[in-house]
């Protein structure tokens, strides 16, 4: 593990088998090696313990993979709360397992954490469908984000740790995504400091 700030990145899956390869592989196709994953399934699944089982001995000491005894169904923010528990990085990505981010996506936030010590970088995003965030907009579109409800997903911004498990993941409601951001802003207060890259960096599907 590099010396750098560690970037933890807790993602969250349910089937979606394709979708969820390609999402390790943008993570295994990283330029900046100061990373770690963990993957948890929303309930028990063959098909996903055989396929990450695959990617763990790709890289053993950064990938760790687990799933829930049974389904909570609840848009994945059971698996989010459990994953960042268990999260040791020094900054924590909260996403979904049929995301993918570029290549270059830890090495610009890695950047951004050594030139501004912010607590939050956030960055832009397209999305694959249609309309996102009530945006009037076709899919594969530029979504440029702020720091507020429908302009930024949970998949958009690296938060750090510290700061991420004091706002916890209690809300499992529909827009649980919001509450935890505002959670994060009020953890410091007006003293959080926040980052903007103006890049895409997320393929949000």
């Amino acid at each position: 593990m590099s010396a750098q700030t560690c970037i933890e990145i807790i993602a969250v899956a349910h089937l979606r088998y394709g979708e969820l390869r390609v999402f390790v592989q943008s993570i295994l196709n990283q330029t900046a090696g100061n990373w770690r994953l963990q993957v948890i399934h929303d309930g028990p699944d063959e098909s996903f313990d055989r396929i990450m089982a695959a990617y763990q001995a790709e890289a053993p000491e950064r990938i760790r993979y687990s799933h829930t005894g049974t389904r909570h169904n609840d848009y994945g923010h059971s698996l989010r709360e459990i994953g960042l528990a268990r999260a040791e990085g020094d900054y924590v990505l909260i996403t979904n397992a049929d995301n993918y981010y570029i290549p270059r996506f830890v090495e610009y936030c890695t950047k951004a954490v050594s030139d501004t010590g912010a607590d939050i970088i956030m960055y832009d995003m397209v999305h694959s469908h249609e309309n996102p965030g009530q945006r009037t907009l076709p899919a594969y579109s530029y979504f440029q984000t702020q720091y507020s409800i429908n302009n930024i997903d949970m998949g958009a911004a690296i938060v750090r740790r510290t700061i991420a498990q004091q706002a916890g993941f209690a809300d499992k409601s529909y827009a649980a995504d919001a509450v935890y951001f505002e959670k994060v802003a009020l953890v410091k207060r007006e003293k959080t400091t926040l980052c903007k890259i103006n890049r895409v960096m997320l393929v949000h599907n």
